[in-house]
């Protein structure tokens, strides 16, 4: 457990922009790709994929991990299935609440949709394709975590839109329903990490195409948030 804390807390430490930048730097900044961008989301996916997938990995973490979780008779929650959605609600509503927000309500929403599509796109394929079986046994579609994914889309989308200091609260949702999903005993710490590394890749490419998105689309949107027992989430419905 320990490892996975550090390395989350390395992937924050090298994604948090300096707090003296200004704010018209950081706004070019989260629209243009730079490669130094990959190396947190390829840190993440490589050593999720390696901790699955290779014999040492498992023995030594995703088995431990699991061990330790049984052994402590960590009792499940539900609040993983809410704080995972947290950074990404936050994304489109604290700019309509007066925060000052480096895009408009309507870029934010396209912003969103087009990350989530990423992430689910990768993600659930990944799950089908590769047919991990969880650690609790309910079924094979482990690798990667989709909560972990969009808790991490959502407060890297946060970093970008808002600034480090909102992102870093994002960041510690997001780390904390990582956290959970391993506790629940329905994720292991690979699949953990990965989805880390698969959430903020999408939120990072959907705000590379938004200039592309600009020329292409005049697009309007409407967004509404839904929630009912064992269920939550956020419609978005864009009109071109």
């Amino acid at each position: 457990m320990k490892r996975i804390i550090v390395a989350l807390i390395f992937v924050l430490a090298s994604v948090m922009p300096s707090r003296a930048q200004k704010a018209d730097s950081l706004r070019c900044g989260s629209e243009s790709f730079r490669a130094v961008q990959l190396i947190a989301p390829a840190v993440l996916i490589g050593a999720g994929t390696a901790i699955t997938f290779t014999d040492w990995g498992e023995m030594n973490v995703n088995l431990a991990v699991r061990n330790y979780v049984l052994e402590n008779d960590f009792h499940g929650t539900w609040i993983d299935h809410v704080t995972c959605m947290l950074p990404s609600v936050a994304h489109l509503a604290l700019g309509w609440m007066g925060v000052p927000a480096r895009h408009s309500g309507k870029e934010r929403i396209a912003l969103f949709a087009t990350a989530s599509a990423m992430q689910l796109g990768a993600v659930r394929g990944l799950k089908h394709a590769l047919d991990v079986q969880r650690p609790d046994g309910s079924n094979d579609h482990s690798f990667p975590s989709n909560h972990t994914a969009f808790a991490f889309m959502g407060a890297e989308m946060m970093r970008l839109e808002y600034g480090p200091w909102w992102g870093l609260g994002a960041y510690s949702v997001a780390t904390a329903t990582g956290l959970m999903r391993v506790y629940n005993n329905r994720h292991w710490a690979g699949d953990v990490l990965a989805g880390a590394g698969f959430g903020i890749l999408s939120a990072q490419a959907a705000y590379w195409l938004l200039p592309l998105e600009r020329k292409l689309f005049n697009w309007d949107a409407v967004c509404i948030p839904y929630a009912a027992p064992g269920n939550a989430g956020v419609s978005v419905s864009l009109v071109f």
